[in-house]
């Protein structure tokens, strides 16, 4: 027997609950921390830019002395109590987030677009209705939820707990240049579902602030920029899409051929390439940058290292070739390894 009813309700619907005194926000089913202020920031910019929020869920029941139905939040008090203030003006929302709108109180935005009160009001939430049942039945409800949900890898919990600027500019990047990472085989559906690309790109982005970093590194970045991104987000986006853009034309044929449709070995082409027009900081080769004329040479001479990986171990090799080969096979996002490879593409890209 169904023992729940699937509804979505407007932001005034729940205005409305509350100031009758039929919404409650009960603290005996909350399972989080009270949130941030930036995450109260993104959370009330995703409802602005009309996108989807999870859904909440409401037991319900009535109050048979005035005939009144109660809605008590079992999970998304959070993110009620967080809309509920915002339109009550407790806080604003943070311009990283959105440059319009981002500055002023909730009765202020009439001043910025007259319409954006009602688009926010009238903004749906999903809701599943809980209807009459004991504590013992929602305990069950969300234990069953939670057997089928999956464990969370370490991007997506990055992810779930930083709202910095850095970290929006990550996502902007991962999600802008989705048709390269699938048309190049660098990544697949199902990775980028659980945001490989995020975490492709935030090891790139980190490399071309701080220089060559070790992988293991971006959490700690997430925690530093989260207090500081002293980074112009336009200047890094700008480069990082002409960087992608020099690739594409190099290698006008696509990755798929060459050794760096590897994850690792792509860090390294990018970050090379990235180094001859802009320089890596902390990186001591000299930086030239590739004339349009040796643009085919240089897709030859760099495809051409497959050969290194298909040839019988060391045979006929040069001891930086041999120990590119072996930087690619051991301990491949270490920052020392990955300073050598990129040393190695260099000093390939700079004898053209």
């Amino acid at each position: 027997m169904k023992n729940f009813d699937s509804r979505a309700y407007s932001i005034n619907d729940f205005l409305e609950w509350n100031d009758k005194k039929q919404l409650q926000l009960s603290p005996k089913f909350q399972r989080k921390a009270v949130w941030s202020d930036d995450a109260k920031s993104y959370l009330m910019d995703t409802i602005i830019r009309g996108k989807p929020i999870p859904k909440i869920f409401i037991r319900q029941t009535i109050n048979v002395e005035n005939r009144q139905s109660i809605r008590e939040v079992v999970d998304g008090q959070q993110r009620l109590r967080t809309i509920l203030s915002y339109i009550n003006d407790g806080f604003i929302i943070s311009k990283k987030h959105n440059e319009k709108y981002g500055g002023y109180y909730f009765s202020q935005l009439s001043n910025v677009d007259p319409d954006i009160q009602s688009v926010i009001l009238n903004y749906e939430i999903s809701v599943d209705l809980l209807v009459n049942l004991p504590d013992r039945e929602i305990l069950d409800i969300f234990s069953r939820l939670n057997s089928y949900s999956v464990v969370l890898n370490e991007q997506e919990k990055i992810n779930a707990n930083h709202f910095s600027e850095f970290k929006i500019l990550v996502d902007k990047l991962s999600h802008k240049h989705n048709d390269f990472w699938l048309e190049n085989k660098l990544l697949t559906h199902q990775n980028i579902l659980r945001m490989a690309d995020v975490t492709l790109v935030s090891d790139l982005v980190i490399s071309m602030c701080e220089g060559i970093q070790s992988k293991k590194q971006i959490k700690a970045y997430y925690l530093k920029y989260e207090k500081s991104f002293d980074f112009d987000s336009e200047s890094i986006e700008k480069s990082f899409d002409e960087t992608i853009e020099l690739l594409k034309t190099i290698f006008n044929e696509g990755l798929k051929n060459t050794p760096f449709k590897r994850i690792h070995l792509f860090y390294t082409i990018f970050t090379s390439l990235y180094h001859t027009k802009y320089g890596l900081k902390n990186f001591s080769k000299v930086r030239i940058q590739i004339p349009e004329n040796k643009f085919e040479r240089a897709k030859l001479n760099l495809t051409n290292l497959n050969i290194l990986f298909d040839t019988i171990p060391f045979q006929n090799m040069s001891v930086e070739q041999i120990q590119f080969l072996e930087d690619s096979r051991r301990a491949t996002t270490d920052t020392k390894v990955r300073i050598r490879r990129s040393e190695f593409i260099i000093d390939i890209i700079n004898s053209l």
